[in-house]
């Protein structure tokens, strides 16, 4: 652009400036029809701005928004909030998620995760195994001690989904124990192994104030000889929408297999959500827990 010309844009600044605010509704309709997750960005904005615009006048649209926001040292515009170009919706509440962690507590990767959780400033809950509570105590009340949740993951990770109610519930009520004496109480979360159990045990625990939770996300962070943690931190952030809860490991189950790949991933996964507008919560603190739970894919309502 020459000077000549550069300088008429400004000369008719003012035109500009009215036929700019005549679309200002179009554009704040745009803007808010979007969905609530997506996030807003400087690329989101030019695309709303377009979209508004018939193709041919695209590169005008784009040419007057740059113009608008530029400024001029002689003029200043006073715009009141009803006014404005863009009106964003504040009040719409921010995406929430939260992480859990199943078949801890371990003497080694838990409290490397609870290092991060504690840098990072973010809270979760673990599910864990009452065998390895009642050998960990330490563990699992530090676990307590730094905010989180303990929750039950049953006595010896069993399938209990193969187990008549009465030898479920059992095997369930053990483990509360554990995590009654070391604790000094307990919320009756409980998460089944492999996320297997039949409806009507879920039914009957309900009936004892059991709330079952499951996942949306699995992190996949298990399988370490498939899923690098590049893959675990990919896989989560493609993954993971709003009131999602997403699945990690702090241990094996049969303490035997390493958690680094989750111990890697997770300062990462962390920093990405928390980048792109997720809140933290608990997974007994997201507002639809429940439909959650009844909703995962691969539950077996057996």
């Amino acid at each position: 652009m020459t000077r000549v010309n550069f300088i008429n844009c400004f000369t008719y600044r003012g035109k500009i400036l009215k036929l700019l605010l005549n679309y200002r509704l179009r554009i704040r309709k745009l803007i808010l029809s979007q969905d609530r997750d997506s996030g807003f960005t400087t690329r989101n904005l030019y695309v709303f701005i377009t979209n508004g615009f018939s193709r041919q006048f695209r590169n005008l649209a784009l040419v007057l928004t740059v113009i608008f926001f530029i400024g001029c040292e002689k003029e200043t515009i006073n715009l009141t909030p009803e006014s404005t170009l863009l009106t964003l919706n504040t009040s719409l509440p921010a995406p929430c998620i939260a992480l859990t962690f199943d078949d801890g507590p371990d003497p080694a990767y838990t409290g490397m995760i609870l290092k991060i959780l504690k840098e990072k400033n973010v809270k979760a809950t673990f599910f864990c195994v009452g065998n390895k509570m009642k050998k960990y105590p330490k563990i699992t009340k530090r676990i307590f001690d730094e905010g989180h949740t303990v929750a039950n993951h049953t006595i010896d990770h069993s399938n209990i989904a193969n187990k008549s109610f009465k030898d479920a519930f059992t095997n369930i009520m053990r483990t509360e124990k554990i995590i009654d004496s070391i604790i000094g109480s307990s919320q009756k979360l409980f998460r089944p192994p492999w996320g297997k159990i039949k409806k009507e045990q879920k039914d009957s625990l309900s009936k004892y104030g059991f709330k079952v939770f499951l996942w949306n996300v699995n992190s996949k962070d298990f399988a370490i000889s498939k899923y690098s943690p590049y893959m675990i931190v990919d896989m989560v952030i493609h993954g993971a929408q709003n009131n999602d809860i997403i699945l990690f490991h702090d241990s094996d189950y049969k303490g035997k297999e390493s958690r680094m790949s989750t111990v890697i991933a997770l300062p990462q996964i962390i920093d990405i959500l928390r980048a792109k507008g997720y809140v933290f919560k608990k997974a007994e603190d997201l507002t639809n827990n429940n439909k959650i739970s009844e909703t995962k894919e691969n539950l077996l309502w057996e």
